[in-house]
């Protein structure tokens, strides 16, 4: 082999080799940003899952949240509509048992003793005894025991179950002293200690 065939070769592996080696040095630069990129891209990709996941989160606590709201005003308004139908029978019952009272030889002598009791409370004056309508058979009877004082018989719309009101018209003061105020100022009282009872046991 010639000398200058033996200089051709030594070149053209030489060049072969400086080739070789730069195909090797862009390679590993490709792969480097490739591995950049993939990374970045992962990175991005784990941050957008993440937000998502944190706001799926805070969805659900939301639609949880509002879930047990709803469940426990649920339960809260049974609870009331169960008490308030108790209640409801209770006082039915109750108003029954009075006017059964009213029937009564002793609720003449309440009826009196009411309303002394209330004039002797307010003093001198020009008095109006109201009593209830179905209670118009002691009109007469409380007429002759007053005869100083007025007696009016409340208008049948007005239900007073029993009891009486008294008006001192010089003094301008009144006291309604009916079994319907009492149970009216009963029912009041016990529906205020039901619902704070039903409060109570929703917060448990």
């Amino acid at each position: 082999m010639s000398n200058e065939m033996i200089k051709l070769e030594h070149f053209t592996s030489e060049i072969m080799s400086e080739v070789s080696a730069e195909k090797a040095k862009i390679e590993l630069e490709q792969n480097k940003r490739l591995k950049e990129d993939y990374d970045k891209k992962e990175l991005e990709f784990l941050e957008d899952a993440y937000e998502i996941i944190q706001n799926s989160l805070k969805d659900i606590d939301r639609e949880k949240n509002a879930v047990i709201s709803k469940t426990l005003m649920k339960n809260k308004v049974a609870l009331l509509n169960g008490r308030k139908n108790i209640i409801d029978h209770v006082f039915q019952e109750a108003t029954k048992r009075l006017e059964a009272r009213t029937k009564t030889e002793e609720y003449k002598e309440e009826l009196i003793n009411k309303i002394n009791k209330h004039i002797e409370y307010m003093g001198q004056g020009d008095y109006v005894i109201y009593i209830n309508y179905k209670d118009k058979e002691l009109y007469r009877f409380l007429q002759e025991r007053y005869p100083e004082h007025q007696v009016l018989i409340e208008r049948k719309n007005i239900e007073m179950v029993g009891g009486c009101k008294i008006l001192n018209k010089d003094k301008n003061l009144f006291i309604d002293d009916s079994y319907a105020k009492r149970l009216e100022e009963e029912r009041e009282d016990f529906l205020q200690y039901c619902e704070i009872q039903i409060d109570d046991k929703v917060g448990d």
